[in-house]
Order: structure tokens, then C-alpha cells, then sequence
């Protein structure tokens, strides 16, 4: 079984009330995984813990934006087992104001997409510096990062960022943590739901696959790297976008 080292053992999704959190904790729960799951809204988080009612293994939920340090810090403190693996999913998607003058976008989108994520692996590190088995980080760009959002120039250099800090981090913490980056394209859950009232048909057809995505097909790919087969893989980012980067 490829992810026979999760049993038991803590992963940590951020942004888990969201769709593609979602579909992943159904997988973690088939793995028997422990999960610290982490999301800034209480009433999606309240509706997951009741749906999770009947799971037999240790699940914590925190609401937290993770917005500090300090934050970042009292949330990855509450995991019910040790740390095995961190998933950081949480972060923001708004379009930039025409307004140059007006930078609140622009702060919150690297706060909340790219701040955000270093204060959780570093954090993630430490907690875990003792652990005699291997950790995986797993972050999320975006087919922003590549091919760049007239848009969300904001979210873009975010996300941008996020390639760089997993290649770092690779390298920083080797051998004991793997860190990799997933980018999706356009995904079927709330987030671009605003992207695609206009322009569906026209994104759509700018994918090979000549589809959206769905948020399980994202969810798969982030267990294999969080799982024992990705044993050898760190530094790397893997598109989940039906081949749009290619377009």
C-alpha cells in the first residue's frame, strides 16, 4: 500500500473546508490518516465536522485565517499525533482594482497565498524536527504562476512565489521533509467561480482536454505526494490543468 505511512499519523490541510480539501480528506480517511484540518470558516468547518462524525481516527478543526506567525504556530499545535505531512491549500483569488493607488489586493494576495505558506512549512519543520520518519509539504500554485492573469497580477506573483519557496525549501529541509507544488488549472469549486461567468465557454475551450477539472482529480495527485510512492520526488511541480499550459 502506497500510503501505509499515514496511518495513524497527522496530516495537516489548510483551506480543508474548500473543494478540493474536501475530496482529500475522503482520501485520508480511506488511508486512516490522522488530520489537523484548518479553514477561516467556522460554518464550513462545522458542517465537515459533522460529516466526519463517524470517522474512527483523530481529527482536530481549527478556524484560523493564519494570518501571523503566531497563528500559524497555536494551529499546527493542536495535531492529534505526529506530524507526517502538510498540505497548505488555504489562500485567496480576487481580481486587482483598476486603482493603482489602492495596494489592499496586492498585500492580501501575497499575505494569504505566499506569506502565509513559508509560516507554515518552516513552522512545520520545527514541530517536526525530532520525527525519525520522512515528512511531505505539499503547496498549491496555480496555471497562474505559469502563464500569468491580465486579471490577477496579484494572485499570479503569489502563486509565482509559491514554485520559488518549494524549491527552496527542497533544499533546506533534505533529507527528512520532501517538498513539492502542485499547479491546477481552472478547478470546478467555489474559488473562480467569478472567473468563469463570462468567459466559461473561452477558458474552456484553451484546455486540450476541452474540460474544466474536477476537485477530486487534484485530490489524487496530492495524496500520491503526500503517500510512500513519491518516496524519490522533491522539488518538483506536477500541472494538473488537462494541458492548458501547453495551449
Amino acid at each position: 500500500m502506497f500510503y501505509e505511512n499515514l496511518k495513524n499519523n497527522t496530516v495537516v490541510v489548510t483551506g480543508g473546508a474548500g473543494g478540493i480539501g474536501v475530496e482529500l480528506i475522503a482520501l485520508l480517511r480511506r488511508a486512516e490518516a490522522d488530520m489537523l484540518i484548518i479553514d477561516p470558516h467556522a460554518e464550513r468547518l462545522q458542517q465537515l465536522e459533522q460529516d466526519l462524525s463517524g470517522y474512527g481516527g483523530k481529527t482536530v478543526f481549527v478556524v484560523s485565517k493564519l494570518d501571523s506567525v503566531a497563528e500559524c504556530r497555536d494551529a499546527l499545535s493542536k495535531a492529534p499525533s505526529e506530524l507526517i505531512a502538510l498540505v497548505h491549500l488555504a489562500g485567496v483569488f480576487d481580481p486587482d482594482p483598476d486603482n493603482i493607488d489602492d495596494t489592499s489586493n496586492w498585500d492580501s494576495a501575497i499575505a494569504n497565498n505566499l506569506t502565509n505558506a513559508k509560516d507554515m512549512c518552516l513552522l512545520f519543520a520545527e514541530a517536526s524536527q525530532n520525527s525519525p520518519i520522512t515528512r511531505k509539504i505539499v503547496l498549491i500554485s496555480s496555471l497562474a504562476a505559469n502563464r500569468g492573469s491580465f486579471d490577477h497580477y496579484s494572485y499570479s506573483a503569489a502563486k509565482a512565489g509559491l514554485i520559488g519557496l518549494t524549491r527552496a525549501f527542497s533544499r533546506r529541509f533534505a533529507p527528512d521533509i520532501l517538498v513539492n507544488a502542485v499547479a491546477p488549472g481552472i478547478i470546478l469549486t467555489r474559488m473562480p467561480a467569478h472567473l468563469l461567468e463570462n468567459r466559461a465557454d473561452k477558458m474552456k475551450a484553451e484546455v486540450p482536454l476541452q474540460r474544466f477539472g474536477q476537485p477530486s482529480e487534484v485530490a489524487s495527485v496530492l495524496l500520491f505526494l503526500i503517500g510512500d510512492g513519491s518516496s524519490y520526488v522533491t522539488g518538483q511541480l506536477i500541472n494538473i490543468d488537462g494541458g492548458a499550459i501547453h495551449s
